[in-house]
């Protein structure tokens, strides 16, 4: 009777260590699996932060489109942080323009291109945003 409890005990245990091994296992899938989540370079939830500092041009830009029709040729004084330099070009036929910012402090170049179209019954919109090191 002994021995039988005893080994009835021993597979419990068993039983219950291989429980707590597969638990472990699931804790840590889910632990590294959020970690990873946090870690991932999501562009589309970003690009309005990485905007942030050419809000200004594209808002003046816009608002120029609105009353008037088509984008303007060149800027007025915009003023953009001390350490960012920026080139605003637009396209012959006016629909696009680009907006290209330098900064000397992190050394780093962006770039963003904004295209819309109205003709006759369609409208189309395009929008490119590019960030790269100028090393």
């Amino acid at each position: 009777m002994k021995e039988r409890l005893i080994n009835v005990l021993k597979w419990f245990l068993m039983i219950l260590g291989v429980i707590f091994l597969i638990q472990f296992l699931i804790g840590l899938g889910i632990i590294f699996g959020l970690v990873g989540f946090a870690n991932a370079d999501l562009d589309f939830i970003n690009t309005d932060k990485r905007l942030k500092p050419i809000q200004p041009i594209i808002d003046y830009v816009e608002e120029y489109k609105e009353e008037n029709g088509k984008y303007p040729d060149k800027l007025g004084d915009i003023k953009l942080k001390k350490d960012l330099d920026y080139k605003y070009e637009v396209t012959k036929d006016g629909n696009c323009y680009t907006i290209t910012v330098k900064s000397k402090k992190e050394n780093m170049t962006k770039q963003y291109q904004y295209c819309s179209m109205d003709k006759d019954n369609s409208t189309s919109k395009s929008e490119s945003y590019v960030e790269y090191s100028n090393n």
